[in-house]
């Protein structure tokens, strides 16, 4: 009876842990936390109070609004968001992501939202670096697990500097620790016209890098909120609401 009764136990405890890890998707929480990575701008960035802002951060809490959720921002390392996104401890990934074949196979992608350049980022009294050609033996900085990352270590002709925040990645062109640095095209023209860095750097030229879009990132069994924002991003597409934040906040 003893065997029989603690077995009935066991089981009710079991059912009970894996209730949490049963549970319904994203869709049927209150408050969506967002993974992003703010140094970033002008997808996102803090301002001089310290608040998120940025293209990214209002699209996201305009779809939340459309959905009736609230936003709760994870600020963290960008090659901690899709193991973090993976794990659960996060619902949705907003940094500028890059919806690329690799990232693909661990993580969902909504329809791409911007496609931009990459531009590399020189100190400004530097005029001999205009080509791929120039990079050659040279120092690039990057930030950790980005495209440009995966791009710049594919040359396999120059040495690569990671580091966990861009704008490390650009102090370290201004002092002359990195001979460039590589990021999207917007970010770049953000950093160009910085407080901290005009006049210190300027962009030397652009470069393709990937042909993916920028996206926001889901958990691959959460397909309804996957569907959800979808059809919240087209919406914003039709209505024109996407052009309109695009314009605001991107300098091509």
């Amino acid at each position: 009876m003893r065997k029989t009764i603690l077995a009935l136990v066991l089981a009710v405890a079991v059912m009970w842990v894996a209730v949490p890890f049963a549970a319904a998707g994203t869709l049927d929480k209150d408050v969506i936390l967002v993974g992003t990575e703010s140094t970033y701008p002008p997808y996102e960035f803090r301002d001089d109070k310290n608040q998120l802002q940025g293209f990214d951060i209002e699209l996201v809490e305009t779809i939340a609004k459309e959905l009736g959720k609230k936003v709760e921002w994870v600020d963290m390392p960008f090659d901690s968001l899709i193991p973090a996104l993976i794990s659960g401890k996060i619902d949705l990934i907003a940094a500028g992501l890059s919806a690329t074949p690799e990232r693909a196979k661990r993580v969902s992608f909504t329809i791409p939202y911007e496609i931009s350049l990459s531009s590399f980022i020189v100190k400004a009294d530097r005029d001999d670096i205009k080509t791929l050609d120039d990079l050659k033996g040279k120092v690039v900085a990057v930030q950790l697990g980005t495209v440009q990352d995966t791009y710049t270590t594919g040359l396999g002709t120059v040495e690569v500097k990671r580091f966990q925040k861009f704008d490390d990645c650009v102090r370290e062109v201004s002092l002359g620790r990195a001979d460039a640095s590589l990021m999207d095209r917007p970010v770049a023209n953000n950093f160009v016209e910085s407080d901290e860095f005009k006049g210190k750097v300027k962009i030397a030229f652009d470069q393709e890098i990937t042909g993916a879009g920028k996206a926001l990132a889901i958990r691959k069994d959460d397909t309804e909120f996957l569907k959800a924002v979808d059809a919240v991003l087209q919406k914003m597409k039709d209505d024109g609401r996407l052009d309109a934040l695009l314009k605001k906040w991107m300098k091509w």
